[in-house]
């Protein structure tokens, strides 16, 4: 059963900032006192009283790693940013207790991910089964990842699925695929991703993982659940400077998933197109092969492009990028002559 939160992150975080004042002053205080109870040694009469000051810098200390972990939480699942308070059931009642969890779920998964040979179909998505409404939690979301055996470990779930469920699909993942990996294993550990790596709780051995994992793994990744800016924009570059595939010809669905995931972000789509005129280039002029690709770019740079999205200085360097390019674009056109363009 979930607990019910009701909680105001501005009003938490002025919290958190008051806590970190009185903490720092404790600490001033400590120094002091501790070398004024060295000098009077025995005679020393307060003991009692630096006892209490460091439980109430504990205290402290404990309520902001609490209260972060809540606003954390409510952020993640409350998929609009609203201002005043924010509401949810959330998956666990502590931090401690969603971590716990985590290194069970992730046992448990990772001994069915061994064995999914020998184990009748359903039995992996069984054992994934409860990520699905605990993801959300950023401490669980974390603490999975790392139980699971770091980027390497989570990679390899990722290639194992796809081997085994959408075989021969080497580049990228088609609709009816990515729809069935959403409701799978794939949709639940991009959910914990997200909701671990949007909160600050991944190392940056996550983010190397981008430079050395396959191209359609990065892709069902960032168009499974919706990634930071910092790295989908990482994911593109990486993907938009890899040579060429010199295998058998056939319908890229990485560069749509791509699009996709931008469709999604548009100012993700925007800082890219404005600042990696280079990469943004080879996803604009892209021969992917794909009938469906054209559309899903045409969504794209439509919400990354049209008024009121993102910074105006930055949106009109995207559009800079966009026209300097030359590539014919359908739909283009339409932003070109309305109010969009620069």
């Amino acid at each position: 059963m979930g607990e019910f939160v009701g909680i105001d992150p501005r009003g938490a975080h002025e919290l958190i900032r008051r806590m970190e004042a009185g903490k720092q002053a404790l600490t001033r205080t400590r120094s002091g006192l501790d070398a004024a109870i060295a000098e009077a040694g025995e005679d020393w009469a307060g003991r009692q009283g630096t006892a209490a000051m460091h439980r109430t810098w504990a205290f402290y200390d404990e309520s902001q790693q609490d209260l972060k972990w809540r606003i954390d939480t409510i952020e993640q699942l409350v998929p609009v940013r609203e201002k005043g308070m924010l509401t949810g059931t959330f998956p666990f009642p502590s931090q401690a207790e969603a971590m716990a969890a985590a290194v069970n779920d992730a046992n448990e998964l990772a001994d069915t991910f061994q064995n999914h040979d020998r184990y009748l179909p359903g039995r992996v998505e069984t054992a994934a089964g409860p990520l699905k409404d605990r993801a959300r939690d950023p401490a669980y979301a974390a603490a999975l990842l790392a139980e699971l055996g770091g980027p390497e470990a989570f990679v390899k779930l990722f290639r194992d699925w796809i081997n085994t469920q959408a075989p021969g699909q080497y580049r990228g993942l088609p609709p009816t695929s990515l729809q069935q990996a959403a409701a799978s294993t794939p949709g639940q550990l991009a959910a914990a991703f997200s909701s671990a790596e949007r909160t600050g709780r991944l190392g940056s051995e996550w983010y190397e993982m981008v430079a050395t994992a396959p191209a359609d793994v990065l892709t069902t990744l960032v168009a499974l659940a919706g990634q930071s800016t910092t790295f989908l924009n990482r994911v593109a570059i990486d993907l938009l400077n890899r040579p060429p595939d010199a295998g058998p010809t056939a319908p890229d669905w990485n560069l749509h998933n791509l699009a996709k995931a931008y469709t999604a972000n548009p100012d993700a789509f925007q800082q890219l197109l404005a600042e990696r005129p280079k990469e943004s280039g080879v996803l604009l002029a892209a021969d992917t092969g794909n009938p469906a690709y054209p559309a899903a770019l045409a969504d794209a740079l439509h919400n990354a492009l049209k008024p009121g999205t993102g910074a105006e200085g930055l949106r009109e360097r995207a559009w800079f990028t966009v026209i300097r390019s030359n590539t014919e674009l359908p739909g283009i056109e339409a932003l070109k002559t309305g109010s969009g363009s620069p």
